[in-house]
């Protein structure tokens, strides 16, 4: 049996073009897949395609250094008490779930007066921030296939991060009036590492953190016609001649911008792609990391008016686009992230002097799941869960259940903590 047209929950691209097979009922191969959707329908590591990811397999509490599988009752009372128990507790990840997920996080934050934050705040607030302050112009990412006839990647690789990205939308992608693909498009990057990208760019450009934010201030300069003599910043005059040629255009952000003066260079970046269009459509969208990281956000906008991280306490709600301090944080529900991964090793030290507790929803095992004192297995969303994700243009995409899970779904655990807490 087949599957045709199923959506991928891989990457921040939702690609819709998946078929599927199955034996007696058992998903067996995937065509039209990445490595990262790969990982999800196939449960395979994403840099090494034959080897299969440990699932989760029961709910686990730490008892004397080890883990005991108790009750799904009885992992929900303790996860419970350790979250009430709290002084500020923090509800972190959620970019790699579904809208369903998400939606039962805030309510369960709202009860818990708790802070909720996404796991790329750092990289997507900023983000928010510069295009409400620009009013940028926006676009679907097939209209970008048909028309964009420039394509800048600042701070992005699409080979990690969305690896259709380029094959599908951007780059090589033919469209109505870019019929050749990379022939009818002027491709160009910025980043601090030569990438996979300089192979076939027509400008690439290798700069450092320090002279990051200075060269998007030239570019701007030179576009604005305010720049004399000649540039400050190596390459500025040549990306901006290659923007300024351009009949449609498009900057894909990635987290590379979020690495030094994130706020600066996104407000920057901002006010290039609002100028560049006022002689021509072009945008600034993001290529984030988590495949609903944009319905997190649109969910954060529609509910409290703000893309930052809310937190509430006493019956107040404050919304910050800065990433919490973690010091500061005494108990953590994570899901749709792995926190542990993305942390110091100073900062994890700090976390297991303080003994701070950590429930993990998790559908695999990770560097988190191995230091909580709660753990519950969960069914994947778009895999084993039918849902809804918001893909990086902001299109909204229903995801069906195409296999089934013994374990429930992260919103259903949050929704049943929010009911015992």
């Amino acid at each position: 049996m087949t599957r045709e047209s199923v959506v991928c929950p891989g990457c921040s691209c939702l690609c819709d073009d998946l078929d599927l097979t199955f034996e007696n009922g058992r998903l067996m191969a995937v065509a039209n897949v990445c490595r990262w959707g790969a990982g999800k329908f196939l449960a395979t590591k994403k840099f090494h395609s034959q080897s299969p990811r440990a699932r989760v397999s029961g709910f686990l509490l730490r008892r004397s250094g080890g883990w005991q599988t108790v009750r799904y009752e009885e992992a929900l009372e303790e996860a419970g008490n350790l979250l009430v128990k709290a002084r500020r507790p923090l509800i972190y990840g959620l970019t790699n779930c579904g809208v369903r997920t998400q939606e039962a996080a805030l309510q369960l934050a709202r009860k818990l007066g708790a802070r909720l934050e996404p796991a790329d705040l750092g990289f997507m607030g900023p983000y928010f921030a510069a295009v409400r302050n620009h009013g940028l112009f926006w676009a679907s990412l097939e209209v970008i296939r048909d028309q964009a006839d420039t394509v800048i990647f600042w701070g992005a690789n699409p080979f990690h991060a969305a690896p259709r990205h380029l094959v599908r939308y951007a780059v090589f992608a033919r469209g109505r009036f870019t019929e050749r693909g990379l022939e009818d498009r002027r491709v160009a990057a910025v980043d601090l590492y030569d990438t996979e990208l300089s192979h076939f760019c027509s400008l690439f450009v290798k700069t450092n953190p320090e002279q990051e934010l200075g060269l998007a201030k030239t570019i701007l300069d030179c576009l604005s016609g305010s720049l004399e003599g000649r540039a400050a910043v190596p390459a500025a005059r040549s990306l901006a001649d290659l923007m300024g040629r351009s009949t449609y255009g498009v900057i894909f952000a990635g987290r590379g911008v979020s690495y030094l003066n994130r706020g600066e260079l996104f407000q920057t970046l901002a006010e290039l792609t609002a100028r560049l269009n006022r002689e021509r459509p072009f945008a600034l969208l993001p290529i984030p990391g988590g495949f609903n990281s944009m319905g997190l956000y649109h969910l954060l906008l529609r509910e409290l008016g703000s893309p930052g991280a809310p937190e509430f306490q006493g019956g107040e709600v404050t919304t910050t686009l800065s990433p919490v301090d973690f010091r500061e944080v005494d108990a953590f529900l994570v899901t749709g992230a792995d926190l542990f991964w993305d942390l110091s090793e100073e900062q994890i030290q700090d976390l297991q002097r303080r003994q701070v507790p950590v429930v993990a929803l998790s559908p695999f095992a990770n560097r988190t799941t191995a230091q909580a004192a709660v753990l519950f297995p969960v069914a994947l969303d778009g895999v084993e869960q039918a849902d809804e994700a918001y893909r990086l243009d902001g299109l909204p995409l229903g995801l069906k259940a195409v296999t089934t899970s013994p374990w429930p779904g992260s919103h259903q655990i949050l929704g049943d903590l929010a009911l015992c807490c």
